[in-house]
This record gives C-alpha cells, structure tokens and sequence, in this order.
C-alpha cells in the first residue's frame, strides 16, 4: 500500500508531470519531474528530480549563454556526474555531493559534462506550476517544447531571461560563493548526536527560509509539539531514518522525501548513522543555535532550565518538543 508521507524519488509512479527540456538541434538536455509541487504564497516546499543530458560539445571554449531570473530562488543539489558552473564572471567544475544556489538576478549557465542526476528546491518562482501545463502539451503535441515560438512563450511566462554571451574565468568551486560544500558550510554547531550545517542562509532566501543538513549518529531522534503549524518536507541523503506520523510508522532512506503535512504530530529516530535535509526551512534554526551557545557558553545554568529552552523554540519559530539520543 502507497505511503501517504514517504516519496519514493526513484518510483516512476511518484514523477508529477514529467516533462523534457530541448537543445537548439531539437536533442533531449533535461528529463524533468516535479516530485512535490509548491505551495503557499512562497511557493515553498516544491522539488523536482532531474537526468541532465552530456552536452555534445565538449570543448571548454565553447560559448556560453546565460540566462537569470527576477524572482525565483533556485537550490540544486548534484548527485551524481558533474557539470561547469558559470556564475558572476567565474566557472568551476561542480562534482557530486555539492549543492548549489541562485539568487535572483545572478546571471548563470551550466554546462553537463555527463549524465548528472540534478535536484532542484525552489521558492518564489512559478516554474514549477508551468510544469502542469508543459507536460500536458507535450502529451497532444510532443515536439511542441522545440518550437521555437513556444519556447519564446515559455520563458517569458517562467521569469526567465535569456543574456548574452559572457567571457569567465576558471576558479576552484570554493571561490564561487553560489557553490556550497556540506564540508564547509556557512555554519556549523555540533550537538549531541546530530551535527547541524547551515547550507543556505535566510538572508541569501529573501528571509523566507534557510537549508540545514543534519547529519544524524544512529538512535538520534526527535519529537514534534502535538500540532506543529508548519509541515515539514524532509530529503534523506543517507542512512535510514524511522518516522511517525500520526499512528503510521515508515522507514525512509536515500533518495526519499518525507513529507508531513501541518497539524500532524510526528517524530523520527535514526536508525543508522544519516543525513538529512530540512527543505521546508521555516525553523530559524542559525539564530536558536547561535543564541542557545552563547547561553551554554556565557550562562550555563541558563541552559539546563526548560523554560528557557521552550523560550528559545518559541522566538525562533522550532515546533520540537524533544530531542534524544
């Protein structure tokens, strides 16, 4: 029986309006499906699962056309092949196990270098909602998305700007702020059992919600308030993770969402060592940690007082009632 909060991005049967994107030349690029369409005045919790095609021309000099968007943020994480990020006067070469992130405005191309599993999390932007109607087309009509007039339609109508022709220069993917290192993260707080990375800041998501990491040792666990009113929408990198949601019990591992509406009481425990993503990112998460170490740090006794701890959650907006390990 389907699950009703565990996605399976790998089931075929989980694809929502699977769609194709087209080189000049009329080639298959990009096989995309949205897994978790958006939601809210946000456009918050949408993700998509993407195969991106090699480019046939391989050669580095290539030219490379840009395009930008004046409202959407986009969030990729590469999780296998690789491609040649071009941002903001640089290039590098982006591997598996990066993530990356584009912020309105921020001219960008990317060039596949092989067949390169892509994921997207995206908020404030109304592509993903185009992608009912595409995919619909492209059942009446399959070669309408190579259509040039279309593809003019469609561009203008995703907040999409294409740029011209820029000129970059090589640099190691350190050096180009929008690629983003889970080993270097923009900040990082070490807790019993679980090691919290911040991987997008709320100031680089127009204050509307952050990317965590949470890298979970085996028995970590966690328990919501009785009505958290958020939902939550989590990505198991690694390992395996148990979960309830009302009465139901699952197991999610890698490459699964899990996706809790609000309202709904729910926990986990890790049951091996695992990573997971927060991609909802309502949870003020870097000013809790930053406040709660420097209480731990400047007055301890401070910290072992419950009030103080359900204080913290309620100023920063974090609906867990409990941790263990």
């Amino acid at each position: 029986m389907k699950n009703n909060y565990l996605i399976d991005i790998t089931d075929k049967g989980n694809w929502l309006f699977p769609t194709n994107g087209y080189d000049k030349d009329g080639d298959v690029q990009e096989e995309q499906r949205t897994i978790s369409m958006p939601e809210g005045p946000h456009k918050l919790y949408c993700f998509t699962d993407s195969l991106m095609h090699p480019a046939k021309d391989a050669d580095p000099d290539a030219p490379v056309f840009l395009h930008e968007h004046h409202d959407g943020y986009e969030t990729f994480f590469v999780e296998s092949g690789g491609l040649d990020f071009y941002i903001d006067g640089k290039y590098c070469a982006v591997g598996p196990g990066s993530v990356i992130h584009i912020q309105p405005y921020q001219a960008h191309g990317m060039i596949f270098r092989d067949y390169t599993i892509y994921r997207g999390i995206f908020h404030d932007w109304n592509c993903a909602d185009d992608s009912v109607a595409t995919s619909l087309l492209e059942k009446h009509y399959p070669d309408a998305k190579k259509d040039p007039v279309f593809f003019d339609l469609l561009i203008k109508n995703i907040d999409m700007y294409m740029r011209e022709r820029a000129d970059f220069e090589r640099a190691a993917p350190e050096d180009v702020q929008p690629v983003r290192n889970p080993d270097k993260p923009l900040a990082r707080f070490d807790l019993d059992g679980v090691t919290m990375k911040m991987i997008t800041a709320r100031w680089e998501n127009g204050g509307v919600k952050e990317l965590w990491r949470a890298e979970m040792k085996k028995g970590f666990g966690a328990k919501w308030e009785s009505y958290p009113t958020a939902q939550d929408l989590f990505y198991i990198n690694k390992g395996l993770v148990r979960f309830k949601v009302y009465d139901e019990e699952f197991t999610a591992g890698e490459n699964c969402l899990v996706k809790i509406p609000k309202y709904a009481p729910h926990s986990f425990v890790a049951e091996q060592d695992a990573v997971m993503y927060d991609i909802g990112g309502q949870t003020q998460w870097y000013s809790l940690l930053q406040d709660y170490a420097s209480i731990r740090k400047y007055d301890p006794g401070r910290a072992k007082d419950p009030e103080v701890k359900a204080a913290l959650k309620a100023k920063f907006g974090c609906k867990i009632a409990e941790i263990s390990f």
